[in-house]
């Protein structure tokens, strides 16, 4: 059943953003913004509503599209990325373009429904602080869902998340969480862990879900490779994020300790036998050294590629992205 809103106690309305990275959907961007604004009108006497549509580098003419409905909806603020970043990149410009209290994101092919927006506004008024959706009748073939939860199944193992669907971009969160996120590589995907482990409420509400109506995806099976490899900072991040020296510690240990087993049986088959272990065996005895001298580097070579790159966009306030220009209802603005 569907939640309704309850009304709040703030004396102005509070504002909600509704992000929506796109990237080659002409098709879709009139259709949904037209959804979008049907669906947030019974809302405004409670709401106030910003939309943000980021354009991702597309090839199709839907940047024209989409500036085009700028002159009609004053609400909407369409950002143009100079080139193609990726879904983690325009979702990240897009919390950074958001200003509302509440912020919900989206996909702009018509697959989420923004007649459920309500639902979510509604999950965040009841305490939470990110609202998963959960695309509970997944309406795709099989070669979309059986990857899908392959990945949610490892996600829920490795975080302790006991939501069904990690992976859709269909969420709200306030603001304070997306302002402790800082989004990399493909981590739109692990939103809601990175959320948890901020020490965010997080719930779920079920949406609809079906075939995409115009284009075609962005998505592949190959898609599905990246998520297993990205499960391993994943389980670093959730487990060892305050104390990284563990995890690479272990692996520090497990490979010095192959090394030496190796060294101590040359050492003792020369001590018994008298052979000449280096010369007879040398493959053993580089074997052995290297991995030795490979367990000291591990304790570091992990820790710091990953949080070096998260320092350096952090620490020094760079974005992994760059924009072209800002469209509003008044003009557009070269960035």
């Amino acid at each position: 059943m569907p939640l309704n809103v309850r009304p709040t106690e703030q004396t102005t309305p509070l504002l909600v953003s509704i992000v929506v990275p796109f990237y080659n959907e002409e098709e879709s961007l009139p259709i949904l913004l037209g959804r979008i604004q049907t669906t947030t009108e019974p809302l405004r006497n409670r709401y106030e509503f910003e939309f943000i549509f980021v354009d991702d580098g597309s090839r199709d003419n839907g940047l024209s599209v989409a500036t085009g409905l700028v002159r009609t909806e004053a609400r909407l603020k369409v950002v143009e990325l100079r080139r193609n970043y990726g879904q983690t990149s325009a979702l990240q410009a897009a919390f950074d373009a958001a200003r509302g209290e509440i912020i919900i994101s989206m996909d702009a092919d018509l697959q989420h429904f923004p007649e459920e927006i309500p639902n979510f506004i509604a999950g965040i008024e009841a305490g939470n602080d990110v609202v998963c959706g959960w695309r509970h009748d997944r309406q795709e073939g099989i070669l979309r869902r059986l990857p899908s939860r392959v990945a949610n199944l490892f996600i829920r193992r490795f975080s302790g998340l006991t939501i069904h669907d990690v992976g859709t971009t269909y969420r709200a969160y306030r603001r304070e969480i997306v302002r402790d996120i800082q989004l990399l590589g493909e981590g739109h995907r692990f939103v809601p862990v990175f959320a948890a482990v901020a020490g965010a409420r997080i719930a779920e509400v079920p949406i609809e879900n079906i075939e995409r109506p115009h284009g075609k995806s962005n998505y592949g099976l190959a898609r599905t490779i990246n998520v297993l490899i990205d499960l391993v900072f994943l389980y670093f991040f959730v487990k060892y994020l305050d104390r990284p020296l563990r995890i690479f510690g272990k692996l520090a240990l497990i490979v010095f300790t192959a090394g030496i087993v190796i060294e101590s049986a040359l050492f003792v088959k020369w001590m018994l036998t008298a052979t000449p272990v280096v010369r007879d065996h040398s493959g053993w005895f580089i074997l052995g050294g290297a991995l030795i001298t490979s367990s000291l580097q591990i304790v570091l070579f992990g820790v710091l590629s990953e949080m070096l790159a998260r320092l350096y966009y952090a620490g020094l306030g760079k974005t992994h992205y760059k924009i072209r220009k800002t469209w509003t209802g008044e003009r557009s603005t070269p960035s």
